[in-house]
């Protein structure tokens, strides 16, 4: 029997996460909590084989929450319960451990539960590189998810989220972002925008592109090595020029 504790700070999502679990007798829910604090008080208390652990809490997130476990003498098993959009999980799917994405299925469960019966046993050292590793790639999404760009428009301050823009270019010697909430002017260059959104998620295509590489639909090869884009939401193709070329092939895993 696997004991197991659940961790939400949302009442409904705990029970309704309870209540599918039932469907499992492998499974005893020895304990539930509602925020970080408590699931260690818990864990250091109940020792359970796992944890299923929300995401995205106040004050502690599961992230930093998984961090202090794997400091504790006691080390269960952990499995992410996480809003984030399908794409953004596609490197979990080589740990040990897992992630259930909300809203909860029960078919989207039974797999997660062979996953963990199968790995109760996994020796310590390769499930802490595991986790490590998981926790590193969750965080790293959650820190660019939290980039933001500052612009102005007739007066007003719009925040985009990284991921809300698709392209910044220049247009008669102005730096210009084309993002899901329309086009804006921003006093920055483009050097500076490709500091602050990030080299892994941003890329200059072209001295006058800075491109969103997860908006990328379709690469069109071009003449002399270069290349054409199709970005999600816009009708204009973006170039990569020669001399980016090589970089951006090795980028995108490009033969």
């Amino acid at each position: 029997m696997i004991r197991a504790i659940v961790v939400d700070d949302e009442v409904p999502a705990r029970e309704e996460l309870i209540y599918i679990l039932q469907n499992f007798k492998d499974i005893e829910i020895i304990g539930e909590a509602s925020h970080g604090v408590e699931v260690l008080e818990l864990n250091r208390k109940l020792k359970p084989d796992l944890i299923f652990l929300d995401i995205q809490m106040p004050k502690i997130s599961g992230i930093d929450v998984a961090r202090k476990i794997l400091q504790e003498p006691h080390i269960p098993l952990i499995v992410f319960v996480t809003a984030y959009e399908e794409h953004a999980l596609e490197a979990f799917e080589v740990n040990a451990i897992d992630y259930i994405l909300k809203p909860i299925s029960i078919e989207r469960l039974s797999k997660s539960m062979n996953k963990i019966i199968n790995n109760i046993n996994i020796g310590k050292s390769d499930y802490l590189g595991k986790i490590d590793k998981l926790i590193k790639t969750l965080k790293d999404k959650e820190t660019e998810n939290k980039i933001r760009i500052s612009v102005s428009d007739n007066g007003k301050i719009i925040p985009l989220d990284a991921k809300e823009i698709i392209y910044a270019t220049i247009e008669d010697k102005n730096t210009v972002i084309f993002s899901k909430k329309g086009k804006f002017e921003t006093n920055y260059t483009l050097g500076e925008l490709s500091d602050k959104l990030g080299r892994e998620n941003f890329f200059r295509s072209h001295k006058s592109y800075l491109i969103n590489l997860n908006l990328i639909e379709v690469i069109e090869p071009w003449f002399n090595s270069t290349f054409n884009l199709k970005l999600k939401d816009i009708v204009e193709k973006i170039p990569v020029s020669r001399s980016q070329s090589k970089e951006f092939k090795s980028i995108m895993n490009i033969d």
